[in-house]
């Protein structure tokens, strides 16, 4: 926008450049004269400047204010618009990082509840198949315990047997 600034002072300088030079070659400079009462022609052209100076000096300081009051003025509306665009700019980049960061927020949260969600199904799961174990350890040793009953009845019914029919032979 600074630049914007620049070029129309240098487009308004040149132009009024190009004024003068084309006014001033049909410039000519005449006084009342009072002895005859009427107008002399004192300066023609460039010459004509010379006795103008009070009147340029005037109207080159006072366009000089002038120009530097609008040119400040110009300037500071120019660097201000930057300074907005540029907050514009930022705002908008912090807006877009900030959503970019509760997206990706957003999606470690689900991925940890995930995870987690998992995990538990993979607790309940080791927990059943520890009490599934455990009941078949159960029923193994349950097992294990009738079997060796009726071994041992087996032996001792062998052994009444084997007494039995001991007596039995004489």
């Amino acid at each position: 926008m600074r630049r914007a600034v620049w070029l129309f002072v240098i487009a308004l300088l040149l132009a009024a450049g190009w004024t003068v030079w084309q006014r001033v070659p049909t410039l000519a400079i005449a006084e009342w004269d009072f002895a005859g009462n009427g107008w002399r022609i004192v300066a023609y052209d460039w010459a004509g400047l010379s006795y103008l100076w009070p009147l340029a000096l005037a109207g080159a300081l006072g366009g000089f204010f002038l120009f530097g009051i609008a040119f400040a003025w110009g300037y500071d509306w120019a660097r201000d618009s930057d300074h907005r665009h540029q907050i514009a700019r930022l705002t908008d980049k912090r807006d877009r990082a900030l959503a970019e960061a509760e997206a990706r927020v957003a999606w470690r949260e689900q991925a940890a509840q995930q995870a987690q969600e998992r995990a538990e199904q993979i607790r309940l799961e080791a927990l059943q198949a520890k009490q599934q174990a455990q009941a078949q350890a159960q029923t193994a040793e349950t097992h294990v315990e009738r079997y060796r009953l009726r071994a041992r009845n087996a032996i001792c019914a062998a052994e009444r047997i084997k007494r039995k029919t001991a007596r039995s032979e004489p």
